[in-house]
């Protein structure tokens, strides 16, 4: 037993209780004490953003963020979403790795609908604790997850909206905080990869970045496509009389689409589908569904005596929202769940593929034998990338591609003004319509002064009857293209007219040239020229050979619009056959408006697919086959690869250079896939256009 009175052995007890002290110390600095500053929202900075904190607006023209005061907590956080966003307050906090915490703060809301809602969260991983909707009072929500092995950052966040989950509205926040947490199973990970790692994955092009699984997915895809292909063959050059000449043709028809419809319908339940556009669809046809067209696109508003245009961000035109509405009043009919509305606005797209493969055989049994046609329409019935752009992802390209198709086929028929109605309801529903018609206005010059390759007029009755004139004229094909374009004209006023509320009469001009230019980039995930050589996602400003990116890529539109103009009126003036010309020059057009201009994405060529094939039925060319197939693989790499740069782009955003994760070798092997795509189907147009020699092989 120790005597307390003696010096020596006091002094040895004091020396081991400090050496503990320090040990425990030690220990104690080994666990890093997470602290979130600022929480409380009561320190507010010049900039208006609280103190300790930054802000972080995936839109930025339409969120905002700020200090308000409030009765019962003081000073709080405001974060304001006019439009669906991911608008947030973010803080960075050091943590332990591989340790349980708890996020949690007050959060108080107004009118926030849609997506993830107001909430806590961590940015760069997606995760966020239950989201707030509605008009509600103060409460708490809370998140607990772990961090990663090796993690000592977690940057917390509070806002409206999450990654890929877009949401609008305003909502206040107070009493942020992070609390150690017990560590059981089954919670969420707040682990991500370092700005450094993420970094290094992007230069060596790879890693993080699904490449092997996106190629792996093309190649089998691709690889059915070539059976249906060889099918096709086999079924051109030979007549199979047994099946020629056997019942149940349109059984067979039927059958074919409704697998293609299950097939669509099984990849849209797969696939939620691109989450901000899906989500800017169900919020955009909910808003129409409720509140009707005059302020959809916004208001008039005047706060402290000063009158101003509220926007409601949309970058689409009115067309398609008068879908969206009807399509969202189904999915509410039905009491539907968030997938249940993802699939009620693929269902238009999915008719419009269907329409699309029909269509393809009733046009080509006309010029081959059964079983050919009943292939050449499982080839659009079955492409992987159009039942992937309209069911997986849920975007509507082949709504446009029908409505570019259409007015040539009524032009052949000799229908030309309801050719004229159906190209304005394409423009009033999408804006890439715009690219094709200079193409149209020169189909239409053609008609009026040389009339074929159209269908004859009969003239007996019908409009040459109601227009007074008793023969096929000049004078009649030009009062028909007048009234054409007053049909187009007329459908374009007519559904925007509801939704133009509050704004100057020119809106719709502006609404056209904003989104037009809303992209400000060389290429946006367009496997292009423009890609090829490093710049995508690089400004149009950029200097290159002597001018800029998008003066460059204004020139190239330019020529590709001449050109396929020249190309179709040389074959319409120099050849009585040609009626492949009008969809085979359309189809160039896009194509090299697609590989050399600016400001494309990646689904811009997208129309070009259905009008080849329409272009192979009319020439019988198998080398326009040949183009189909090679940009089915192509664009279907490419708007793989571009669904996951976004989603990427969301999880993994690095604050240091603000790109996303690319893997630069997918995308230049894919371009100059895409460039060679072109090259052929250059020299395939000019080919038969020039010469109309078609090099026959299928079909006799």
């Amino acid at each position: 037993m120790f005597n307390c009175q003696d010096k020596k052995t006091l002094t040895a007890l004091s020396a081991l209780l400090a050496l503990l002290l320090a040990a425990l110390a030690v220990c104690g600095c080994a666990r890093t004490t997470a602290v979130i500053e600022n929480g409380d929202f009561e320190q507010d900075s010049a900039s208006g953003v609280p103190s300790s904190w930054s802000a972080n607006l995936y839109y930025e023209d339409c969120a905002s963020v700020g200090i308000a005061s409030d009765a019962a907590y003081g000073s709080v956080a405001r974060i304001t979403a006019s439009e669906p966003n991911d608008a947030r307050l973010c803080q960075t906090v050091k943590v332990s790795p591989n340790t349980a915490y708890t996020l949690s703060c007050m959060v108080r809301t107004s009118g926030v609908e849609g997506g993830a809602g107001a909430n806590v969260g961590v940015y760069g991983v997606p995760v966020s604790s239950e989201g707030v909707y509605g008009d509600s009072d103060w409460q708490r929500v809370e998140l607990t997850g772990r961090t990663a092995e090796g993690q000592t950052e977690l940057v917390v966040s509070v806002g409206i909206g999450s990654h890929g989950a877009l949401a609008s509205g305003e909502a206040w926040f107070d009493g942020v905080s992070i609390a150690p947490a017990n560590d059981v199973e089954g919670i969420v990970s707040f682990g991500s990869a370092s700005p450094d790692a993420i970094n290094t994955e992007k230069t060596t092009g790879g890693g993080l970045f699904p490449t092997a699984n996106i190629l792996k997915g093309a190649a089998a895809a691709t690889a059915v496509m070539l059976v249906i292909w060889l099918l096709h063959l086999s079924f051109a050059k030979k007549p199979y009389k047994a099946f020629e000449k056997g019942k149940g043709k349109t059984a067979a028809v039927i059958s074919i689409l409704l697998l293609a419809l299950a097939v669509r319908v099984a990849l849209s339940l797969i696939f939620y589908g691109h989450k901000t556009d899906i989500n800017c669809f169900v919020l955009w046809g909910k808003r129409i569904a409720e509140h009707g067209a005059a302020e959809f696109y916004g208001k008039l508003v005047t706060e402290n005596g000063v009158t101003s245009f509220a926007e409601n961000w949309c970058d689409y035109p009115p067309g398609y929202m008068l879908v969206l509405g009807l399509m969202y009043k189904i999915g509410s009919l039905f009491n539907a769940s968030a997938d249940g509305y993802a699939l009620c606005i693929k269902l238009p797209c999915i008719i419009a593929d269907l329409a699309c493969a029909y269509l393809v055989y009733a046009y080509a049994k006309r010029r081959m034998r059964f079983g050919a046609a009943l292939t050449l329409m499982s080839l659009v019935a079955f492409c992987p990338v159009i039942a992937y752009v309209s069911s997986a992802w849920g975007q509507i390209d082949q709504v446009l591609a029908l409505l570019l198709l259409l007015p040539i086929l009524l032009l052949y028929e000799r229908k030309p003004i309801w050719a004229g109605l159906v190209y304005g309801a394409a423009i009033i529903i999408k804006p890439q319509a715009l690219m094709a018609g200079p193409l149209f206005a020169a189909a239409y010059l053609i008609y009026v002064f040389k009339g074929s390759p159209y269908k004859k007029l009969t003239l007996k009755k019908g409009r040459a009857r109601l227009l007074m004139f008793r023969s096929d004229t000049v004078g009649l094909r030009l009062a028909e293209t007048a009234l054409a374009v007053l049909a187009a004209v007329a459908v374009i006023f007519i559904v925007s007219a509801p939704f133009r509320g509050d704004q100057p009469w020119y809106w719709l001009i502006n609404k056209y040239y904003g989104t037009a230019t809303s992209y400000d980039y060389a290429t946006v995930n367009a496997y292009n020229f423009w890609a090829l050589i490093g710049a995508n996602w690089a400004k149009t400003s950029t200097p290159f050979m002597g001018l800029t990116y998008g003066k460059w890529g204004t020139v190239f539109m330019a020529v590709s619009v001449v050109l396929s103009i020249s190309a179709y009126v040389f074959a319409a003036l120099k050849h009585k056959s040609c009626k492949g010309a009008l969809p085979l020059t359309m189809a160039f057009m896009f194509a090299g408006i697609f590989t050399f201009g600016h400001y494309m994405h990646e689904r811009y060529i997208f129309p070009a697919l259905l009008l080849l094939v329409f272009a192979y039925i009319f020439y019988n060319d198998r080398r326009i086959l040949w183009s189909y197939m090679l940009y089915s693989a192509t664009i279907l790499v490419n708007c793989l690869a571009a669904f996951y740069y976004s989603y990427m782009f969301d999880v993994y955003k690095v604050t240091g250079d603000g790109g996303a994760i690319f893997d630069y070798d997918l995308i230049k092997v894919c371009s100059a896939a895409s460039i060679v795509a072109f090259l052929l189907l250059t020299y395939v147009t000019f080919d038969l256009v020039i010469r109309n020699k078609p090099l026959r092989g299928y079909n006799g």
